[in-house]
């Protein structure tokens, strides 16, 4: 799996917005960094028992509720060590027999430490998803 250039670009600006955040002029060396740390990429999927639509709005107001939209089926929000890590969420359905299969796909910058951000933000956006089901 490979990093697209869109989700480099949101990350990059997420961790420049971070750096800015805790002292003036510390978001160039962030994103300085940012554009040559290794990029933590998971993948997982989810059946809803719904029909395209439903599941396309299911997926909005999960996306909603956890992060900052940046696209119909993407959002950026926190995850890894206290939700500091700015995460890319991509989520795409496909219909298979009578169920949508929702493909998670979580993206994230990783340090020295791995702190698997994008695989907890995909986690964190199935169990939403499966969650808002229940409800």
């Amino acid at each position: 799996m490979e990093l697209t250039p869109e989700e480099n670009q949101l990350l990059v600006a997420g961790l420049q917005a971070v750096g800015n955040s805790v002292k003036r002029g510390a978001g160039q060396g962030a994103s300085f960094a940012a554009r040559r740390m290794r990029a933590d990429i998971f993948e997982t999927e989810v059946e809803l028992p719904l029909s395209l639509p439903a599941a396309a709005e299911l997926v909005g107001l999960a996306l909603d509720a956890l992060g900052t939209r940046t696209a119909e089926s993407q959002a950026v929000m926190g995850s890894g060590a206290m939700n500091l890590n700015p995460a890319v969420v991509t989520v795409t359905l496909r219909e298979q027999d009578d169920t949508v299969v929702a493909t998670v796909r979580g993206v994230a910058k990783e340090g020295l430490i791995p702190q698997r951000a994008g695989r907890k933000a995909a986690r964190r956006v199935a169990e939403q998803l499966l969650g808002d089901l229940d409800s």
